[in-house]
């Protein structure tokens, strides 16, 4: 396929800095993307010049994981821009049965970090009657928000270090911010929900986000830990047992997902917005990954336009 846009993950960065274990030159990075593909998929539905997103994530297919529909868990997983050369190119190879027609080239770079979302938000379990909170403004904690509005939870509240990010929170349906530059996260959500929310969503990964997020928590409650920064936290185990809560992680998607984040792009029931997207010219990329390297951009999400 021919190479349209391609979002800028979180994770390239710190592969961009060297300090990702998974990535490692020599690699074209790249795995939330559109683009047209070159050749017609007669099982697909899907012909020459068709703009498509792709599923990135590759599997074996065969395993009872990959039968059940659960390909996330398949011990074979590769993902594209990962294991395979990825979308940073004018072109790439992927698997025909993986493609997806979408209506926007820009939504179509939207779609894999939304399905994160969408199965972070499955994780969580959210229910109509919950308080959620989401740890971190980036584009995968602003959408993990949207993702519990429209699972119908009563509150929505959004946490980071970064104003600017947090301002747009309103955009995904967050109903209250937290500076958690200026105040304690675990503090402030139980002067809002003195019980403490129901549900979690650490879209960071510090050993400090999860802390956070087990001490937002009433008990019984679910945190969910979605973010990847740092491998190793110490955790109060005792309170986890005493206060029953629920730690779960989550990763990449289902095929119904991925499908479900594909639906809710085409459906319009995001609008892009130049405050919380900025789109570029690829020849613009290596200073997007350098301003993202040096610290928190006031743009949760940076997509390039590779033609």
């Amino acid at each position: 396929m021919r190479t349209e846009t391609v979002g800028i993950c979180g994770s390239e960065v710190s592969a961009y800095l060297g300090h990702n274990e998974l990535r490692v030159p020599p690699l074209v990075m790249g795995h939330e993307f559109s683009g047209r593909i070159e050749e017609d998929i007669p099982h697909r539905k899907l012909r020459a010049g068709d703009l498509v997103t792709v599923n990135p994530l590759v599997t074996c297919g065969i395993c009872d994981d990959c039968r059940s529909g659960q390909r996330q868990y398949c011990s074979q997983r590769r993902l594209i821009g990962v294991d395979y050369p990825g979308a940073f190119a004018s072109r790439l190879a992927v698997p025909p049965s993986q493609c997806y027609r979408v209506s926007d080239p820009v939504l179509g770079s939207l779609v894999e970090p939304l399905a994160c979302a969408i199965r972070a938000g499955n994780q969580a379990r959210i229910t109509p009657n919950d308080a959620v909170l989401v740890i971190g403004a980036g584009i995968v904690g602003l959408l993990s928000a949207w993702v519990a509005h429209r699972r119908g939870a009563r509150r929505v509240i959004l946490a980071d270090t970064n104003a600017s990010r947090l301002r747009h929170g309103p955009s995904f349906g967050v109903d209250t911010v937290v500076d958690a530059a200026n105040s304690d996260v675990g503090g402030a959500v139980h002067k809002l929900e003195p019980r403490g929310v129901d549900r979690v969503i650490d879209a960071v990964g510090f050993s400090a986000t999860r802390n956070a997020a087990i001490k937002a928590l009433r008990r019984g409650g679910r945190a969910v830990f979605l973010g990847l920064h740092e491998n190793d936290s110490v955790l109060p185990g005792n309170g986890i047992v005493r206060d029953e809560f629920e730690i779960v992680g989550s990763f990449c998607y289902s095929d119904i997902e991925f499908q479900e984040a594909v639906e809710w792009m085409n459906g319009g029931a995001l609008k892009p917005s130049a405050a919380w997207l900025d789109v570029r010219p690829a020849s613009q990329g290596d200073a997007a990954f350098r301003e993202q390297a040096d610290g928190p951009a006031p743009f949760p999400k940076i997509v390039l336009q590779m033609s």
